[in-house]
């Protein structure tokens, strides 16, 4: 249970430290009940932490065991230091979750699943918390694949997932950072203000802005996006322009 206590913890650091920081320098003011939110998007947010811990404990398992059904692990006959394999091994399944995220949007029966994810009215921390079920049920057992077949370390996997937590609750955090800050994460990690382009209702700005850590892959695919600040931004789709229910973001695929 080590792998799903670390990314837990790291949960929770993130929402606590992230809200209080949203509290002091937000870049916009919410348009919807935040508590009717909030509750919908951190139930939502434990669901999916079970399973997430589950694959997570799987996969520390099965590695340490020797008990995976592949025999391949390229990256375990690689001939590199422990944190030169560690790095490699984040950015691997940061570009997973690049493709991931991609195929959620060009696939029509994945997009039903992660339009509960754009369907929140407004964006903060909560917000990387609000990913139907069915979702993270597709891409956990994508990920479980992709570590058995390449051999990526249980470090790697829980130091991507510690990273990615961290990563998602900034880009999707309500804040206003300094220009200069902003400038040099445009070049390295997601600012609010690039993921926030992706949350919009237009859906040439839904379609760019994919990635959760580096801002490399956006570019080197030619699916980032820039665009000036709106004083007051709008997010969402344009099918449903009002607030859900945890009941009917639970049903919203199926509908």
């Amino acid at each position: 249970m080590i792998p799903a206590s670390v990314r837990l913890g790291a949960y929770l650091l993130g929402l606590l430290s992230l809200r209080g920081l949203e509290a002091v320098s937000a870049d916009h003011a919410p348009t919807t009940p935040r508590l009717s939110r909030w509750v919908s998007n951190l139930s939502l947010g434990a669901m999916n932490g079970v399973v997430i811990s589950l694959v997570c404990t799987t996969c520390f398992l099965l590695t340490t065991r020797g008990l995976f059904p592949f025999r391949f692990a390229p990256l375990a006959a690689l001939e590199l230091s422990p944190w030169a394999r560690l790095l490699l091994e984040v950015l691997i399944l940061d570009l997973l979750a690049y493709l991931l995220h991609w195929s959620y949007h060009a696939v029509p029966l994945l997009w039903r699943f992660h339009l509960v994810h754009h369907s929140d009215l407004d964006l903060d921390v909560s917000s990387a918390s609000r990913f139907h079920l069915g979702e993270v049920v597709v891409s956990s057992v994508v990920k479980l694949a992709v570590v058995g077949l390449l051999g990526i370390s249980p470090a790697g996997l829980v130091l991507f997932e510690v990273v990615m937590v961290a990563c998602a609750q900034f880009q999707h955090a309500n804040l206003r950072l300094p220009s200069r800050v902003d400038g040099v994460l445009w070049w390295t990690l997601v600012p609010p203000a690039m993921h926030r382009i992706h949350h919009t209702p237009v859906r040439e700005d839904t379609d760019s802005n994919y990635g959760t850590i580096l801002t490399f892959w956006d570019r080197a695919f030619r699916t980032l996006r820039r665009g000036d600040p709106a004083p007051d931004p709008s997010f969402g789709v344009p099918e449903l322009r009002h607030p859900l229910s945890l009941p009917r973001l639970l049903a919203l695929p199926f509908r």
